[in-house]
């Protein structure tokens, strides 16, 4: 009986056990589990918290992200401009040519024929002249024909006579002596006389004919050479006021229809990191052609400027035609755009302190603002001047701080 109920005691004992154990294992397991739930999770908000580090260390020093201060910024002569859609028409871009404009040029002629000499043996294009300074000397007593002393004793012994032969017909018809037409003819004759005698008396030295600046001005060419002979009437020199000139630009026929459209123009001058507006240069548009040419099929058309000192005529510089339109775009300064490798950049503020470098892609350029056709949106501040200083930040050049600065 005793044995029976220990063997049934065991029975019922033993899967008590299994399950105590079984459940204990359970607990442990669920435990464990738990355990590397808990660590998943903390290592996934530790990795979380990390990436969150590392996105905003990178939104402040980026690849693309640089940090110029303000200080910086005015010590470099930093710029921002808001972009904004204009107006911004056609652009014809074409060569152009500075001519001197009507009036502004005039020559100096020989006043006899001879041996033209310099009057100024340091006389050279480009040296400043005045009005009726002499210019040149012509020498021609020792020539048979045109002999200018030999012309200039006839013409004061003419002018003399005709002046005696009037005062005499004055006096007589006072006394009503000699007719009124007897008087008109010996004023004339008077009249012609003292004219040749005051134009070569003009032009007239003990050593022979001179020939003075017609206007006052720069020597723009010298057409003879010093010793040379020279044919009276001839020219032989250019002068030239270099103040107000004109710019003949010649278009494809293709732009004729925008001709009529032209609002101004833009001129970069060659070896000049700069371009100028027309209203910079005093000038205006004085007239575009209505036809062409066989021999000429481009359509000219022609701007008055002012000189500002550095445009020499018969040079060449580019002009930019900009025409009216109601088309409008986003634009940006040329000093604006950065160009690396064939690509083009903008530097684009987006917080206090620190630009985004910006790939976009240009359309076309009226010489000072350029199109931005990709990459930009309207209201984005974008750097002008002062974007070269930026891009040296971002390479890690050091700065010049006086960099920037026009003296």
């Amino acid at each position: 009986m005793v044995a029976v109920c220990l063997i049934g005691t065991m029975m019922s004992c033993h899967p008590k056990h299994e399950h105590e154990t079984e459940h204990n294992h359970a607990e442990a397991h669920e435990h464990e589990h738990h355990h590397d739930h808990d660590h998943e999770h903390h290592h996934d908000h530790e990795h979380e918290h990390h990436h969150d580090h590392d996105h905003d260390h990178g939104h402040s020093h980026g690849v693309n992200i640089v940090a110029f201060s303000d200080a910086q910024g005015a010590k470099v002569g930093l710029n921002l401009e808001k972009v904004s859609p204009r107006p911004f028409g056609q652009v014809i871009r074409t060569s152009a040519q500075v001519l001197p404009s009507q009036g502004s040029e005039s020559e100096a002629t020989a006043t006899a024929s001879g041996v033209i000499t310099y009057a100024n043996p340091s006389l050279v294009e480009g040296t400043a002249v005045k009005a009726g300074q002499i210019l040149f000397k012509i020498e021609s007593s020792g020539m048979a024909d045109n002999n200018m002393n030999v012309r200039y004793q006839e013409a004061t012994a003419n002018y003399n006579a005709a002046k005696v032969a009037y005062e005499r017909k004055r006096q007589l018809a006072e006394s009503k002596i000699v007719s009124q037409s007897d008087l008109e003819q010996a004023r004339a004759a008077y009249e012609a006389a003292k004219a040749v005698y005051d134009n070569l008396k003009s032009n007239f030295s003990p050593k022979g004919a001179v020939v003075r600046a017609p206007i006052s001005g720069y020597v723009q060419s010298i057409h003879v050479s010093n010793g040379g002979y020279v044919s009276s009437g001839q020219s032989v020199a250019t002068v030239t006021q270099n103040r107000d000139l004109q710019l003949r630009a010649e278009v494809q026929p293709r732009y004729y229809s925008y001709l009529k459209h032209i609002q101004g123009a833009n001129i970069s001058l060659p070896g000049e990191n700069r371009t100028y507006t027309l209203e910079e240069l005093g000038g205006s548009l004085v007239s575009y052609g209505k036809s062409t040419h066989a021999d000429s099929p481009l359509v000219p058309v022609i701007f008055r400027i002012r000189n500002i000192g550095n445009l020499l005529s018969g040079s060449f510089v580019t002009a930019y035609i900009v025409t009216q339109s109601e088309r409008e775009a986003l634009t940006v300064p040329n000093v604006s755009i950065v160009e690396e490798m064939g690509n083009y950049f903008l530097f684009v503020k987006v917080h206090d302190g620190e630009y985004e470098k910006r790939l976009v892609t240009i359309g076309a350029t009226d010489g000072i603002r350029t199109e931005i056709t990709s990459g930009i949106q309207a209201g984005e501040v974008v750097v002008t001047s002062g974007a070269s200083m930026v891009r040296l930040a971002q390479n890690g050049a050091a700065l010049d701080p006086h960099a920037g600065h026009v003296h």
